[in-house]
């Protein structure tokens, strides 16, 4: 597929956008192939045109230089040329295939910190405007996201200059087949795995004022609870000597329920752990063999009550819409089994396809077979989690979701992840420990990254040196 383009300063936003309407198609910009669309760009207008055959005269034209207005009312908005050129690729694709994006031209993973920024400069209404005529998004989306806008507020109220800290385990005991964070396979790293907690303490003594006047803390991965259990002692043992006795939100990512045991759980009990994440992904015992996990649905389950008895009283869940063989009767089924184990908090994700997730070897089928599925298992887990009592809190996208859909978080009242909100909102910074951990340094409206090295060998290799560029990072 060809894309003419007379000027391509924009062909980097085209191509990511168009790969929405056409994810499995090779898209080229000014190849000597006849174009598909043809966009020209000049200092006062766009213009693009569908060029296939099936469509006569089919084009939009935009006057760069028009504002635009709510009720007769002038709103100093004006659209960048990006979302413009978006607007108008929306409207020529929704047109030719038959896709209509719900969240319209937007692509990145946080249409809240948009909406935030909308609603604050413009009001709601017309922020909620913007988003439906001008951005092209779904009415019902515009309504969740301002729903979880007003969730939040109460979590930014009085807020003080303080930071949160996240921890990363990047080890799993199998990879599952969808995943494509940083982790990996203990059996192949068995010499880094061996030395992974001391040098990672090692990082986090050199840097211990991280670890004074903090919001949240979230140790993650991977699979944390995949450390032996002296090593997971050692590590929030240490944790808990450098927080002294602040009283925070304290997330383990627990995640899978092969590798938690009873000893494990009580270290997290008695180094102050408040929060943990258990998670099924379903409660589809066949999808569980199929993905790569170590468990089944009574294992899960049983790891669950173990958790309760052991006194924890907030328990996060999360799930995937858009496994291998699922339907949305599947989806149904395994949300209700959730709701009977009374979760505080569950996170409901749309599957997204990235490279290094092996069901991307058979991404066409996949694509083809889910695309129509994903709206109905969105549709049924809302309406449950509304029935049940539960308010989305937070909300993120990925790239390469399958249908374009959006992860949220839902939970009961007063049981948002603090750590979760911070994080996507990037209200705040975060000071990051391990392989393949990013830290944010928040300053005003501007926000950088530093990354560790995702590659373990070459962390524990390297201490020394990232050692003395987080310091040089901080003092910045």
């Amino acid at each position: 597929m060809n894309i003419r383009m007379h000027h391509t300063q924009y062909s980097t936003e085209v191509l990511s956008y168009l790969k929405v309407f056409y994810p499995l198609e090779k898209i080229e910009v000014n190849n000597n192939k006849q174009p598909l669309y043809e966009i020209t760009i000049g200092s006062s207008f766009i213009e693009v045109i569908y060029c296939g055959d099936d469509y006569e005269n089919l084009r939009r034209y935009c006057n760069l230089e028009n504002n635009i207005r709510y009720n007769d009312r002038h709103i100093s908005y004006i659209p960048k040329a990006t979302v413009t050129l978006k607007g108008m690729l929306y409207d020529l694709c929704s047109k030719v295939t038959g896709i209509v994006p719900t969240w319209g031209v937007l692509t990145g993973i946080r249409p809240s910190k948009l909406a935030y920024k909308l609603c604050e400069s413009y009001g709601q209404k017309e922020a909620v405007y913007i988003l439906e005529h001008y951005y092209k998004v779904n009415s019902d989306k515009v309504k969740l996201l301002v729903k979880v806008v007003e969730v939040q507020k109460q979590y930014f109220k009085h807020q003080r200059v303080q930071h949160s800290v996240y921890i990363g385990i990047p080890f799993c005991p199998t990879r599952c087949s969808y995943c494509s964070f940083t982790s990996q396979e203990i059996k192949s790293q068995e010499t880094a795995y061996k030395r992974y907690v001391d040098v990672l303490i090692r990082e986090m003594v050199a840097k211990k004022d991280a670890f004074k006047h903090l919001r949240s803390i979230y140790i993650g991965g991977g699979t944390p609870t995949s450390l032996t259990e002296d090593d997971f002692n050692r590590l929030l043992c240490k944790t808990r000597e450098l927080l002294g006795n602040q009283k925070v939100e304290f997330t383990v990512e627990a995640g899978r329920a092969d590798t938690i045991t009873e000893k494990k759980l009580i270290s997290m009990q008695r180094y102050g752990v408040n929060r943990i994440s258990i998670n099924p992904q379903t409660m589809q015992d066949k999808t569980l063999v199929k993905i790569g996990r170590g468990h089944n649905v009574q294992t899960f389950i049983d790891c669950v009550h173990m958790a309760r008895r052991l006194g924890f009283d907030h328990i996060n869940m999360d799930i995937i819409l858009g496994l291998p063989g699922e339907k949305v009767s599947d989806v149904e089924d395994t949300i209700r089994k959730i709701m009977s184990l009374e979760p505080e908090s569950i996170t409901i994700h749309t599957m997204a396809l990235k490279r290094g997730a092996r069901l991307l070897e058979d991404e066409k089928m996949y694509r083809i077979l889910m695309k129509d599925q994903i709206d109905g298992m969105l549709k049924i887990s809302q309406k449950i989690m509304e029935e049940a009592g539960y308010g989305a809190y937070y909300l993120y996208r990925q790239k390469n979701m399958i249908g374009n859909y959006e992860n949220i978080g839902y939970c009961k009242e007063g049981y948002g992840c603090i750590y979760n909100i911070h994080t996507m909102e990037e209200k705040e910074s975060i000071v990051a420990f391990g392989a393949g951990a990013i830290s944010k340094k928040v300053t005003k409206d501007r926000l950088v990254r530093k990354d560790h090295p995702k590659d373990v060998k070459t962390y524990l290799d390297n201490i020394d040196d990232i050692i003395s560029a987080n310091k040089v990072f901080w003092e910045k």
